[in-house]
């Protein structure tokens, strides 16, 4: 089944292992052909922090939440930073637990 951004930005975003909110989809991530999507942008927190779900931590996407595998998400800027090692070699995404 096919689903618009629109559909899933705005979402909870709730781990699959503990049940806990870890924040609310605010964008996707696209690969560079944009064909696949990588990862969904997670904002949290009373700052509006913003983490990355990677697209193999989604277990579904219902139809009033996103539920991720775990409590795992990369750190936004470690994604970035990751990102732009990747295409010039190999990297490892740094993971924190929320």
């Amino acid at each position: 089944m096919t689903k618009r951004a629109t559909d899933v930005i705005g979402r909870p975003v709730v781990s699959a292992d503990t049940g806990r909110k870890l924040g609310s989809v605010s964008d996707l991530l696209l690969d560079d052909a944009g064909t696949e999507i990588v990862g969904l942008v997670v904002k949290h927190g009373a700052l509006r922090g913003e983490d990355v779900l990677p697209a193999s931590a989604i277990h579904s996407l219902g139809p009033d939440a996103v539920v991720s595998r775990t409590d795992e998400l990369i750190n936004g800027r470690e994604w970035h930073d990751r990102e732009l090692v990747t295409r010039e070699g190999t990297a490892t995404p740094s993971v924190r637990d929320h």
